[in-house]
């Protein structure tokens, strides 16, 4: 712990002696998220963040109840008996989950009522990914397997194997037609989703270790702190750069687009422009690998769930 709050704090006085805007939580919710896996969402009126709990409950805080960022627990949803993966709000309205337990469920947030469940043969260690919006589409891949379901129905749709390695990580562009696969031999398949068939092969030599979707670009991150930005749609990438003293654990980009955040298994969290890959803001707060983070549904709020359960929120516009 020790060496991990030297670290921590060597990252911050770094940044700062870089001249980078150091941002504080405006709060921090402790103790709160499932450990070793963790899942948080946002809606898409910036008014709740879902959290997966210690208890495999989803605990929905109303972050917004008066205009001001705050961490008020408005509801715990519970029906899930294993570790929660995944989340995607559907609309305002409505939250789905998926768990390790074999499920998919579809919550009313309002009522805090379990709407549909629906058993997926989804197997023991699993990465997942849920298309944005309404279109009821899960991602996941088991060793070098993709399997994309409908969560609604149960239905297996369709199935890829990746020949050459595992895969390592999932993301959906924000139409939800392009699946990005990354892998742990270095790489990247973009995947037309309704053709269900590979649209580019991208070769990073080195093992994805995580990854993020726009509409344009494609952030990849690596074991050795390193950021690379590619385009979707034409071979060209900005050069690499040394991002984090950690792992890259975890990468999102905002609603736009215009910059994209990322977490690395040392705690620290930045924020960056995604043309230029310049470093935006350096997020303090976390004490522990950074597990997932999500931006608001207006580019104005991050959030962060560690590996000690701790959610950070920051607001940065």
């Amino acid at each position: 712990m020790k060496r991990f709050l030297c670290l921590l704090l060597f990252s911050v006085s770094a940044a700062i002696a870089r001249g980078q805007v150091v941002r504080q939580p405006d709060f921090t919710i402790s103790g709160v998220g499932a450990k070793p896996v963790a899942a948080i969402a946002c809606s898409p009126d910036a008014r709740f963040l879902a959290v997966g709990g210690s208890d495999y409950a989803i605990l929905l805080y109303d972050v917004r109840a008066d205009g001001e960022l705050r961490d008020l627990l408005s509801r715990k949803l519970r029906g899930h008996e294993a570790p929660i993966v995944a989340f995607s709000f559907e609309n305002a309205k409505t939250l789905v989950s998926v768990s390790l337990d074999q499920t998919a469920k579809i919550w009313n947030v309002a009522s805090g009522k379990l709407v549909h469940s629906e058993e997926l043969n989804l197997g023991k260690q699993f990465v997942a990914a849920l298309a944005p919006g309404n279109q009821p589409l899960l991602a996941g891949a088991s060793g070098n397997r993709v399997r994309l379901w409908n969560y609604e129905s149960g239905a297996l749709l369709k199935s890829f194997e990746a020949n050459d390695s595992a895969i390592s990580t999932l993301a959906f562009t924000p139409d939800g037609k392009l699946l990005v696969i990354g892998t742990t031999k270095g790489v990247i398949r973009v995947m037309d989703v309704a053709a269900w068939k590979v649209a580019r092969i991208i070769d990073m030599d080195s093992p994805v270790h995580s990854l993020a979707a726009s509409s344009e670009r494609i952030v990849v991150g690596y074991a050795d702190g390193t950021l690379n930005l590619l385009s979707l749609g034409e071979p060209t990438s900005i050069p690499e750069i040394k991002g984090h003293r950690g792992a890259v654990s975890a990468l999102v980009f905002s609603p736009k687009g215009e910059y994209f955040a990322s977490g690395s298994t040392d705690g620290a969290v930045k924020v960056w422009d995604s043309d230029s890959l310049k470093s935006l803001y350096t997020l303090a707060g976390p004490t522990a690998q950074v597990v997932s983070i999500v931006f608001s549904a207006d580019g104005k709020h991050v959030a962060v769930v560690d590996a000690n359960g701790a959610v950070d929120c920051w607001h940065i516009r």
